[in-house]
């Protein structure tokens, strides 16, 4: 029985700027490997809010506080100061933010690009 179900994503925002996750296993190549908003899968008997904690957590090494339900399988976190001074990359792990106009300019993954169109006044 496949105890996951149903992905979803998190806003990261802090000052202005959203925090996106760049992944790849060799040279960039933006073609195989879009920008992206941190996602993940939720557990069985695990709330989508946790799931996205945990997510977040094991993709920067940050805790945050409170995940804000936006839509469906959309989450929204507010990023602190203190959040943002211990952000870890890992290797082959991209970790940058940017502002509205600047993410206009990335090629971003399918569900990223929606995510904003919906919900870029978040930003």
């Amino acid at each position: 029985m496949d105890d996951k179900i149903l992905r979803s994503l998190i806003l990261l925002t802090y000052k202005g700027k959203v925090l996106l996750m760049h992944k790849n296993n060799g040279p960039m190549d933006e073609e195989k490997h879009p920008w992206t908003f941190i996602g993940g899968v939720k557990e069985k008997r695990e709330s989508f809010e946790n799931a996205m904690t945990r997510r977040v957590e094991k993709e920067t090494g940050i805790k945050i506080e409170k995940v804000e339900f936006v839509s469906e399988s959309c989450y929204h976190a507010r990023l602190t100061d203190d959040n943002v001074n211990k952000i870890e990359r890992a290797e082959n792990q991209l970790l940058n933010f940017f502002s509205l106009k600047e993410l206009g300019k990335l090629f971003l993954s399918n569900t990223t690009a929606q995510f904003i169109s919906k919900h870029g006044s978040l930003i």
